[in-house]
């Protein structure tokens, strides 16, 4: 944990790009990193910052991070594997003891650097490996840590990654908090494959928390879901997570009011009329 001499812990959240177009909420990164800045600042000690797309525009701010979080794109399309600068720069940030955070898809990582992902994370999804879906599950099983503490059972539709490639040689610094599947829905029994949220507490490096749910801005209507993940990133920076409930509360209307304005896609059968205008007009095809 880095020493700011006043005691402060300091998050920085990295969203990665929204699409200016699509459905409202879907793949929200944005909205879902103010939202945990308005909850964090509320934590005594703790202060954050939001960088929009992928990464930050001014890379000092992530020099005397505690944590960093990235609520991005799978799959290679993350900020932070941009280039071999920006890998270099995520391993020097947990060698000096940063946490890292991942939420939803910034879980993906190509085969290419599996092993990035599986040395700073202690696992990543690999497509074509790791399972992932749409289904509703409900989550009452928490083990004992700092991170699920005094969270209350829910039950939520969201989209998933699960059967994540976890590493051998760091498995017993991996704690499962959370498991989802079609079959088990949220319980226990679904056993490692299941596993979608953990925690990573290696010994050479820094903290990780991993939350590969997220899909829509609708998860941030639950309380206990604003405090687990709010909770992995206060962890993640060695900080306390507060027992109290104020911290973590939030009206509806507050989380829709930080969710991304949209422009609402043009519907499927608007969009072939409008192709079959065209060509009629350009004379291929007559009504």
């Amino acid at each position: 944990m880095t020493d700011h001499g006043n005691g402060e812990t300091r998050i920085v959240l990295v969203a990665g790009a929204v699409r200016s177009a699509g459905v409202a909420g879907h793949h929200d990164y944005t909205g879902g990193c103010h939202l945990l800045a308005t909850l964090l600042h509320r934590v005594p000690g703790v202060s954050c910052v939001v960088a929009e797309q992928g990464w930050p525009d001014d890379e000092r701010e992530l020099t005397d991070a505690n944590a960093v979080a990235f609520y991005d794109n799978g799959g290679g399309k993350q900020g932070f594997l941009a280039d071999e600068t920006r890998r270099a720069r995520l391993l020097a940030l947990a060698s000096r003891g940063c946490g890292l955070v991942l939420l939803h898809q910034a879980a993906g990582f190509p085969r290419e650097h599996v092993s990035l992902g599986q040395q700073l994370f202690g696992g990543v999804y690999v497509a074509g490996e790791s399972g992932r879906g749409h289904w509703k599950s409900r989550h009452r099983d928490f083990p004992r840590h700092p991170i699920t503490q005094d969270l209350r059972p829910w039950t939520m539709r969201d989209g998933w990654l699960n059967d994540i490639r976890f590493a051998t040689d760091t498995e017993d610094a991996v704690t499962p908090l959370l498991w989802s599947d079609k079959r088990h829905a949220g319980d226990a029994s679904g056993g490692p494959a299941a596993v979608v949220s953990w925690a990573f507490a290696p010994s050479a490096r820094g903290r990780a928390f991993v939350f590969t749910g997220g899909d829509n801005h609708r998860i941030w209507q639950e309380d206990s879901v604003r405090r687990l993940i709010a909770g992995g990133l206060l962890w993640s920076a060695g900080a306390t997570v507060p027992r109290s409930h104020e911290w973590s509360a939030m009206s509806s209307a507050d989380v829709l009011a930080h969710q991304t304005p949209r422009t609402s896609p043009i519907p499927r059968a608007l969009k072939s009329f409008g192709r079959r205008v065209r060509r009629t007009l350009s004379g291929r095809r007559k009504w």
